[in-house]
């Protein structure tokens, strides 16, 4: 696959340089491809172990289906890959990579993954999702996107349902997912940003999420993650332990959490001070458990229930002023809190 061209904006601190995305790309891009032949090749044998298991486990054929979506998933990440070279053959030369005409081709091409990724989830593992007011992106943005981080499977459903509603986004998401090749040359071409959770440098990562969010235009929305991290028990208790020595004022409200973690306010404050005009929207959901593993979709698939999102979107001038960052961080925690709530009472009504 041919280089990207440089980009005016860094798509991750220590994962873009032409050298980290030849290293990554020599193995990601060969596997996918070959992934794709070898899927399809086994698929018959796998279609027909994998029945007898369902058949003897009394199981509503969830082996089937894991093996059929695995070949969906390796095409069209294959498909992907290869788009992702054509894109790169028309717009690269003479520096066309980065003009507009390239930004929604590209937009476009994650559009198409996305979405078909999970209307493949929906016919073959059984997904169903809905939004119960999806008027929340009917106006004009650009708009924040604030969203409860439940599950492995988030940002692609945010990404369709945003899709549908013919809304670019841009991610802040964790570099680990640059494994993925689609996400990788697509990623690095369209704003978003794969933050090291782990790094070093804490304000270099800081500055560029900021300058993701700052030059965004009317069909667009940056997403992002305030949890930091998928939530367990665990997680929320040590979060809760943390603010107790960091930000003792916070404490209270992070311990009557149940359901989602306390917001790391760094990223998204860097985020609001580089947009101060565009509204915000929460975006929650409930329905599907985290799985953290093959065998915990083999386990659950076809889903039990469907994904229930609710979207609220706040307008700017409903928010406390960025420059009055402890007013802002305590409205932010009581809205976090009735996310919780919802979370909690939604849960409750699914049952």
């Amino acid at each position: 696959m041919p280089g990207d061209c440089p980009n005016a904006r860094t798509s991750s601190s220590n994962d873009s340089s032409p050298g980290a995305r030849l290293r990554r790309r020599s193995i990601t891009v060969p596997a996918v491809l070959l992934g794709f032949l070898l899927f399809s090749a086994l698929l018959l044998p796998a279609l027909v172990v994998g029945g007898l298991i369902d058949v003897t486990g009394r199981r509503r054929w969830s082996s089937v289906r894991v093996a059929i979506y695995a070949v969906w998933w390796a095409g069209l990440e294959s498909v992907g890959v290869l788009a992702a070279g054509l894109l790169w053959v028309v717009y690269a030369p003479f520096g066309r990579l980065r003009h507009e005409v390239s930004l929604r081709a590209h937009s476009g091409l994650q559009r198409w993954w996305s979405t078909n990724l999970v209307r493949g989830a929906r016919v073959v593992l059984g997904l169903e999702y809905y939004i119960e007011d999806n008027k929340a992106f009917e106006r004009e943005g650009p708009f924040v996107v604030l969203a409860r981080h439940g599950s492995q499977g988030d940002a692609l459903l945010i990404a369709a349902i945003l899709a549908s509603s013919r809304v670019r986004p841009r991610f802040v998401v964790k570099r680990q997912l640059l494994w993925d090749p689609c996400l990788d040359l697509v990623g690095h071409r369209i704003p978003n940003y794969f933050v090291d959770r782990d790094s070093a440098n804490n304000q270099k990562e800081l500055e560029n999420i900021g300058l993701l969010a700052a030059d965004m235009e009317a069909d667009e929305a940056l997403v992002i993650f305030p949890e930091g991290t998928r939530f367990s028990a665990a997680k929320r208790d040590r979060a809760i332990d943390v603010l107790s020595r960091t930000a003792p004022e916070r404490a209270a409200s992070a311990s009557r959490l149940r359901h989602v973690l306390p917001i790391r306010t760094a990223g998204l404050l860097s985020v609001l001070g580089a947009a101060p005009a565009t509204d915000l929207v929460f975006l929650n959901h409930v329905g599907v458990a985290d799985f953290k593993n093959l065998g915990d979709l083999w386990r659950n698939v076809p889903f039990p229930a469907p994904l229930r999102f609710s979207a609220t979107r706040v307008q700017r001038a409903e928010v406390p002023d960025g420059r009055n960052s402890g007013a802002l961080v305590s409205w932010l925690d009581a809205r976090w809190e009735d996310f919780d709530a919802w979370v909690e009472a939604s849960s409750v009504t699914a049952v």
